[in-house]
């Protein structure tokens, strides 16, 4: 969670973006927001849905939201996903812009990998965009400085009133008193082990930190490609942000990553990190057998909102060659002539890969 304390304020974030709501809206409103952050909690998948939606990308119709519509439903009745498109959009980034506040560390890498650099937009804005930006660089200036893996000892559960009744000395008594005494050692063992197991995974992912800004700082060093096993100074020039913030991502394993890992692919871009380059040029400069290198572990019908990957991934399909830029625009919702600079398009990639690596999209 968030080190920001302050609770959420969801009448003023929708205020904001619906002035002079109805009062009644607004607490259906408020209703729908709760109950979804509860399914959330549960389901990934659904987080993914909400950034689709906030930043408004083409969805297929396997991945129909009727959770969502459902939870709207129940205090405004009238409520369609299609037809109120923006308050769809407003909805989703509300419910994005929570656990932004609340601290949830892979939701800034979603929000940020359905950004594609700003070329898409959400309905405040990029207020998201921005808060997610912010605690990326939060976590990044905070990780590792408060780790405690300190163990408490668990506190023991009342169990006077047993002993107190096994005073009369009846054997019923004294049975239960024995009986309440084992289980409640039982169940103070059970979380013991419970609390040591949390601290072990604690410290096993703090040693994968560290061993990972370690490889990152060697992959610097080294300028080599794991992915494509060859230096870095042997790739085109055009291919180098994508194939640098992939390669970056194989080698971190929790997200959102070390925000380091940002500095470190822009170090490797050099003077030129800033020069615009298309989304076209970025694909057309990959060669099918590098292609097929990059994209080993990513899934032939990738989602659209990992927009490099699954453009990158609709060159392996010759029959649609010549009508490949609409393929694009349609899945992905932009141009494939988009510009970004070739540092967006490394983080792009990074943040991309490491989703899909988590198994988010």
């Amino acid at each position: 969670m968030s080190e920001n304390d302050s609770a959420f304020d969801f009448d003023d974030a929708y205020g904001k973006l619906q002035r002079g709501a109805d009062t009644k809206i607004v607490a259906a409103r408020r209703f729908a927001h709760r109950k979804a952050q509860k399914e959330l909690a549960k389901d990934t998948d659904k987080i993914v849905d909400l950034a689709f939606l906030a930043f408004d990308i083409p969805v297929t119709g396997d991945r129909a939201m009727t959770w969502l519509e459902a939870i709207v439903n129940e205090k405004d009745p009238r409520f369609s996903l299609d037809r109120d498109r923006n308050e769809a959009r407003i909805i989703a980034t509300i419910l994005l812009a929570e656990r932004i506040q609340n601290g949830y560390q892979a939701t800034p890498a979603l929000v940020m990998t359905a950004s594609l650099g700003g070329r898409r937009q959400t309905p405040d804005q990029e207020a998201i965009v921005m808060a997610a930006r912010s605690l990326l660089a939060r976590l990044g200036r905070h990780r590792g400085l408060r780790f405690d893996a300190r163990l408490a000892r668990p506190a023991w559960r009342d169990v006077g009133k047993a002993l107190a009744a096994a005073k009369a000395g009846d054997p019923t008594s004294m049975n239960a008193a024995i009986d309440a005494i084992a289980n409640e050692a039982k169940d103070a063992e059970k979380r013991l082990v419970e609390t040591f197991n949390n601290a072990l995974r604690e410290l096993t992912e703090e040693n994968c930190r560290l061993a990972e800004e370690v490889d990152l700082l060697w992959w610097r060093m080294s300028r080599w490609s794991y992915l494509l096993d060859r230096p870095l100074s042997e790739i085109d020039e055009r291919a180098l942000p994508f194939v640098a913030g992939t390669d970056v991502a194989t080698l971190i394993t929790v997200l959102p990553g070390p925000h380091g890992a940002l500095g470190v692919i822009r170090n490797i871009l050099g003077a030129t990190a800033d020069e615009p380059q298309t989304l076209k040029s970025t694909f057309e400069t990959i060669t099918a057998s590098d292609r097929a290198s990059l994209l080993k572990d990513v899934k032939p019908d990738v989602q659209p909102i990992a927009s490099l990957n699954a453009g990158l991934r609709l060159y392996d399909d010759d029959s649609i060659a010549a009508s490949l830029p609409a393929v694009f625009a349609k899945r992905t919702g932009v141009s494939i002539d988009t510009e970004l600079t070739r540092f967006q398009i490394a983080v792009q990639a990074f943040y991309e890969r490491m989703l899909i690596k988590s198994g988010w999209i």
